[in-house]
């Protein structure tokens, strides 16, 4: 899986120059070593891969089933390293590999929201990152995207076209890792995967900040019960 990874990553770090202003801070922030829940607000479809040429660690992805369907995807996102999960269900099997993955050493990367915004704002999030870290003993990397919503493709007359020519600015910012208390109970999960996603949301533009607009100016914590 390393291999293959790793010789994607040059041609899509190369596209996303192409497409866009890409700048990202606070990857060092990264552990070296050791399990890490690597959670971040979701805009596009392409954030993953995004995410992925930005990290110097190979990261492992939790995907709607739906897109293994499709054979020909499901065959490069399984080379990959992603792994699919139901959703809008408790997937306990794709959760038990998940924290193996974790205790194994890898980086297994989520998306909090379950979904991508539509309307580019903060969603409140479920619990399954902080499941995940709490089980397996691993911190919560907390990741904050802007922009990668105009990475689309934009339409002009006969034809259609990435958009190169407008060159958005993308923005990745990175976060000090999260040690959650592996205590409590459904409540307390919910209460940490809140002040998880308060943890990303400081780390984008207020426009970004959805339905933590009012409640921003909380400060962020390194551990959370």
């Amino acid at each position: 899986m390393n291999s293959f990874y790793d010789a994607h990553r040059l041609p899509l770090r190369a596209l996303f120059t192409l497409l866009a202003r890409t700048h990202a801070e606070g990857v060092e922030h990264m552990p070296a070593t050791g399990g890490v829940v690597l959670v971040s607000n979701h805009l596009s479809w392409l954030d993953p891969w995004l995410l992925g040429v930005h990290f110097p660690r190979p990261l492992l992805f939790l995907a709607k089933e739906e897109l293994f369907a499709f054979k020909p995807l499901g065959w490069y996102l399984q080379k990959a390293g992603t792994f699919p999960i139901r959703r809008g269900e408790s997937d306990r099997n794709a959760l038990r590999y998940a924290e193996t993955l974790l205790r194994d050493g890898n980086v297994v990367m989520v998306f909090p929201e379950g979904h991508r915004s539509d309307s580019g704002g903060a969603q409140a999030p479920r619990a399954g990152a902080v499941l995940l870290a709490a089980r397996s003993g691993t911190p919560i990397l907390p990741v904050g995207i802007a922009g990668s919503e105009n990475l689309r493709l934009k339409h002009l007359p006969g034809h259609a076209r990435l958009g190169i020519l407008s060159w958005p600015k993308v923005t990745v910012r990175v976060g000090q890792p999260i040690y959650v208390d592996r205590a409590g109970g459904g409540k307390a999960r919910k209460h940490a995967a809140d002040l998880v996603m308060r943890n990303i949301v400081t780390l984008l533009p207020p426009e970004y900040h959805g339905v933590y607009a009012e409640s921003t100016r909380e400060p962020s914590a390194s551990t959370v019960h």
